[in-house]
């Protein structure tokens, strides 16, 4: 766990230096830099903090720190709005606490803990303010909201499989395990800072926050990112 953490700090904090060093640059061109009419193609890596998320009966699953990263889409409509959608992906482990029934009278009779690992997909439909309209650099603020899908590897059933005849393999089986799942409804925002390398090439810095609707809690996911994007 140690090894996880220090690994995507060193890469952020790297990150974020060169960010720095791209918008402290001084250029001539600083004043004719505009986005407004470019599209936009980013990569996000995310370094999510441990969130412990509550459920029905006392049941809990305390999330690990993990680092996730994705793909985005964007069209700058003017120089300081900008819509666009992004997805990401996620696979952090956990310890759950799970309460137990042992004679059917819906009173927890004891508790079991277990390690998983949760897989976590997401896709957010965002819109980001840039507070300057031009130069190298820009603070900025984004809203975003869509639905995030998660797994829990936790078996929901036995083993289902199937046979077939294959075109090229010939006869081939093939089985898979039901788990519970769930996709919800989330929201969330961030604030950060944008820098400029050159003409198309610009490296965001920002602090994240995601509230994903469960049935039973709305745990709310905080982390930093760091991403990487090209102008067309």
């Amino acid at each position: 766990m140690t090894l996880r953490r220090s690994s995507p700090s060193r890469l952020l904090s790297l990150g974020l230096l060169a960010l720095v060093w791209g918008a402290a640059r001084p250029s001539a061109a600083d004043a004719q830099m505009r986005r407004a009419g470019h599209w936009q193609f980013s990569v996000p890596i995310n370094f999510v903090s441990g969130e412990t998320i509550d459920g029905a009966g006392g049941s809990s699953a305390e999330m690990n720190n993990d680092v996730g990263w994705g793909i985005g889409f964007a069209y700058h409509i003017n120089d300081r709005f900008m819509v666009g959608f992004e997805t990401t992906w996620l696979g952090a482990s956990y310890d759950a606490t799970i309460p137990v029934d042992d004679d059917g009278d819906q009173s927890p009779d004891g508790e079991v803990t277990l390690g998983g690992s949760l897989d976590a997909s997401s896709f957010q439909v965002l819109g980001q303010f840039h507070v300057l309209e031009s130069g190298r650099w820009t603070p900025f603020l984004r809203g975003n909201l869509g639905f995030t899908y998660a797994d829990s590897n936790i078996p929901s059933g036995p083993a289902e499989g199937t046979c077939w005849w294959d075109p090229w393999w010939g006869y081939v089986c093939s089985a898979w395990q039901p788990t519970y799942d769930r996709t919800s409804f989330s929201f969330g925002g961030a604030a950060g800072i944008r820098g400029a390398i050159g003409n198309r090439f610009f490296l965001e810095g920002s602090v994240n926050g995601l509230w994903v609707d469960f049935e039973n809690d709305t745990p709310f996911l905080k982390g930093v990112r760091l991403t990487a994007g090209w102008l067309f």
